[in-house]
Formats: C-alpha cells, structure tokens, sequence
C-alpha cells in the first residue's frame, strides 16, 4: 500500500460494481477527491446485468463513452415471442423511442464490458480502483466519517472521509453494519442465467422469448455466436442439491421445444430472484445506491440501471456541497428522490414474473393458452401506435422517471405553456436543432458540472446576465428562428421564456416570460 492510504479523503466509495464505478467517474468529472475499494480482487467477467437502457446511454454520451459501449453492444432488433418452438409474433424494437431519446433502443452490453468503460475512464482521470480490500465497520461524528477496513494481508486501516457511498451489493455491509432493514421478497422458483455459445435458428441481434408446457426462456444475443439465456428450470431438476451447467445441457432442447445444440459455455449461475428495498437511503454521512439500495427481478432490465442514475443523482449534491455551491440540506433530496424509484415499475415488473415462472394451474393455464394472444394483441400497437410505443418507451428505458413532488422541482406557474410541454421535476428532453452555426440537440450542449439556464429569446436581459454570473449558470441564449421553431414548440414557449435544468438533465424550474424573481428565489434558496 502506498501513502495516498493514509491520507483522508473528501468521499469512500466501497464497491465497484457498475454504481460504485459510475459514482466514481461522476466524482472524477467534478474534480473531487475520492477512493473506492472493493472486496474483489478483479471486476465482473460474465454478462451479468446486460442491457443499458437509453438513460444510461445519455449519461455515457455526456463522459464520451456512448460511442465504445455501441461498438462493443448489440443493438437489439426485434423481439420475438415463440411457442413450442414456433414463433407466433414479434415486433420491431431497434428505434422504438423515436426521438424521445439519441439512442431510441436497447443495447445490450454485458456488465464486464461496461465495468471496463468505467474503469478505463477513472484510470485515464488519474485515479485507481483499490481491491482486495473489505470493509469492517465505520463511525460518524463531527461532521466526519472514519471506516475500518481489512487489507489484503489482514492488517485494518483506517480510512477518514466525509462521505461514505455503500455501493457493496445486495449484501452490503454497510447497510448490514448499520441496522437497515431490507424489505420486499424473495421468489422460490429458482431461475438459471447461462452464457453459452450455441448453434440455433433464433437470429442474432434479436431478442427471443420461448414459452412451452416446461419452461420460459429469454434469448439475448452475445458477440461471437453467444447466448446469454435467462430461464426458469422444470420441476424435474428443482429437487436436486446442486444443479450444474450438464443437467441443463441435456434437456434443454426438449423443455423448450427448440432447436439448439451448446457448444461451450462462460458462465452459469442458479439463483433466486428478489424484489427488495432499503427502508432508508441516507444516514447521516452516508449513502445507499445501487444493490446495496435497491434488488430487483429480471424483468425489464432495471436494475444496474437504476444504480447508475442513483449515483448520477447524487454525485452532483455532493460535489455541490463540498465545493460550498450549495447548502448541506441538498442532500436530502438524494433519498426523498431516489427511495423507491423503481416501486412502480417494479409493481409491474413483479406481476410478470409472477406470471412466467408460476406453476399454478390457472396462471399456467393463461401464460400457455391465452398469452399468445394478448401477445399478437399488443405487439401490432406497440410497432404501429406512436404513444403507446413512446409510453413503453418511457417506462422501459427511465428516460420517463421524474421528480416532479421534489423541493427542487418549482412547480410555480409563471406565463402560460403550450400543453404537453415538460414539467419541473421531468428529464429535459431530447431535442435537435440549429444553435450557434451548427446542428445540435439539448443533451450535447447541458452543462454536466453546474445548472444550465436555457433562455428562449433574441437576447439577454441584464438581470439574467447578473443572476447567471453570481451562481455560475451556463446559459444557452436560443433565438427564435428558423431551425429553432421546433424546439419553442415541444417546449411550450410561445415568445419568450426560460428552463433552468439540474446537472443531472431534470428540470429545476421554467418561466414562460423572462421575469427572473423566481429563479432568484430558487437560486438563493439551494444555492451558496
């Protein structure tokens, strides 16, 4: 160990999965000092959480990384619903978001790629991961935090910091250490996750899913001629102790009725699935995000997700805070905006578990026979009907989540707004348009380190001028002209007006005339 080990730090982080790995980039963006340790002594090397949803992909844009994870991704084409082995429908999914989004689809990237993406980006901001080091306990009082921890030779140190992150996964140790209950359930249907090269019919880039009177199946395409394959396992092998890679090999093609020979495989993993919450995020000095936060089931392909906008969430109030931008209460918001987040689509995400992997006469009765067709029903409006195609869209990739009951989300009126316009509270949208001599959109231009103040008018007044240079807000002047008549539109300014968006790309404020007593106020209010 070398010196830097002795020295306090302004936050630990402990775990570096893919939340603990972003907080850590978000951190190194805003130029705070950090560590972040890990019991592990390498990173993931299995597919583990595969898909990167749109939300994540705009945050990976904003660190210039978007462009390598879509090379090294999988855009999924369509998505395949298959019946004993004969598929019944499908539906296109590879621009599913329209222009909701810059990356209207679903990537899938296995999690050790991406952990690569972050790591390579704290490496090349000049800092380290330091593993083969386990936490043991921790102490807060004035205002500072010290934890102990195990080092590789079985030696405790002790780390001094102001803030802790508790990115350590579903069995954390410090949501353990701390007393925090984690609530929800645990399903006992087991399930198995494989990563395996296969020979079979289902086309590559396509994402398939396979019912049959034993089993369901989730197909996702790999690089390279592999699958990772999430599925139930048939009552026939839940009796084993131990269920391995051969007992699934052997009858797998029969259990799901179709054509496909394994050839190797990279991982394989059975497990049970949970729904589970801290029922606190923030104690004092320290905070949750991630697995260590929040579990949930498979479906939807929420959870890693979750965990990156956790710490994009947070890494912002907390350089605010140290850098005294901004009051300590700020981060209170952290919990009041992020605990539960996932509860309404985890509602959802819960009934269709529920309903793949039950074995009760009725619910089977239904998957196996009448499924099929709310399948065919659905999938036609999900492909043809804009909104309800934006509506999944929304749910699916968290460009749809918002925070607009946070105190940070002014929900006071001034001036009238087009209907359907965004909201404080909601994620700025995506919108292209012509600004300063080029072609641009909203996402390229936010500033990732401070509030950008977007201001719908020919020019500056000097109030704005002044507030913009006492907090240090970008502002975005964009003129009403030709090339930017789309962009006063979807954001319901008729003349003139404003938007002030939170580093995290949420809307602080609006103002449908360029008065700026209200944003003073909300300035003065969260900012230092």
């Amino acid at each position: 160990m070398t010196d830097r080990n002795d020295k306090p730090t302004e936050v630990l982080i402990v775990g570096a999965g893919p939340a603990g790995l972003m907080m850590a980039c978000q951190l190194a963006i805003h130029r705070i000092p950090f560590r972040i340790i890990d019991k592990n002594e390498s990173s993931s090397k299995n597919s583990g959480a595969l898909i990167v949803q749109a939300r994540s992909l705009e945050i990976f844009e904003q660190m210039g990384i978007a462009s390598e994870a879509l090379t090294q991704g999988i855009v999924a084409g369509k998505l395949n619903i298959i019946y004993n082995g004969k598929k019944i429908t499908s539906t296109v999914i590879n621009d599913i978001g329209g222009n909701l989004s810059r990356f209207p689809f679903l990537l899938m990237l296995e999690q050790s790629k991406t952990e690569k993406l972050l790591l390579k980006f704290i490496i090349d901001h000049g800092h380290i991961i330091e593993r083969g080091i386990r936490f043991k306990s921790f102490s807060q009082e004035n205002e500072k935090t010290t934890s102990v921890v195990v080092l590789p030779d079985g030696s405790e140190q002790s780390i001094i910091s102001n803030y802790v992150i508790a990115a350590d996964g579903a069995n954390s140790s410090i949501r353990n250490f701390l007393n925090i209950p984690f609530e929800g359930k645990t399903y006992l249907k087991p399930i198995f996750i494989l990563d395996v090269k296969a020979k079979t019919e289902l086309l590559p880039g396509e994402i398939s899913f396979t019912f049959s009177n034993s089993s369901v199946a989730g197909f996702f395409p790999l690089p390279g001629s592999r699958w990772r394959i999430d599925s139930d396992i048939p009552p026939e092998l839940e009796k084993l102790d131990r269920i391995t890679f051969v007992d699934i090999e052997k009858d797998f093609h029969r259990w799901t009725k179709m054509k496909i020979t394994f050839q190797d495989y990279d991982w394989f993993s059975v497990a049970h699935s949970h729904q589970k919450y801290a029922k606190t995020i923030h104690v004092r000095n320290c905070f949750l995000i991630g697995d260590a936060a929040h579990i949930n089931t498979p479906v939807g392909a929420q959870g890693m997700n979750t965990g990156l906008q956790d710490a994009f969430n947070l890494a912002w109030k907390l350089a605010f805070v140290i850098r005294h931008k901004a009051k300590p209460e700020l981060l209170n918001t952290y919990s009041t905006e992020r605990s539960g987040i996932s509860r309404d689509f985890a509602r959802y995400a819960d009934t269709v578990f529920k309903l793949v992997t039950s074995t009760h006469v009725v619910v089977k009765f239904f998957r196996l026979y009448l499924l099929r067709f709310v399948f065919k029903f659905l999938f036609p409006l999900v492909e043809n009907r804009k909104s309800v195609k934006q509506k999944f869209f929304k749910s699916i990739s968290q460009t749809g989540i918002h925070y607009r009951k946070s105190i940070l989300s002014d929900r006071t009126q001034v001036g009238n707004f087009l209907s359907g316009s965004p909201k404080p509270g909601d994620r700025f949208p995506y919108l292209e348009f012509y600004y300063m001599g080029k072609n641009t959109n909203t996402l390229e231009i936010l500033d990732v380190t401070g509030f950008t103040l977007f201001v719908l008018a020919n020019e500056l007044t000097e109030e704005i001028k002044v507030l913009a240079g006492n907090y240090n807000l970008a502002v975005k002047l964009i003129s009403h002209q030709s090339g930017t008549e789309k962009l006063y539109e979807q954001l319901g300014i008729k003349h003139i007006g404003y938007y002030l968006v939170r580093p995290d790309m949420h809307i602080a404020l609006r103002s449908a005339s360029l008065n700026t007593r209200h944003l003073n106020n909300y300035l003065q209010k969260f900012l230092s």
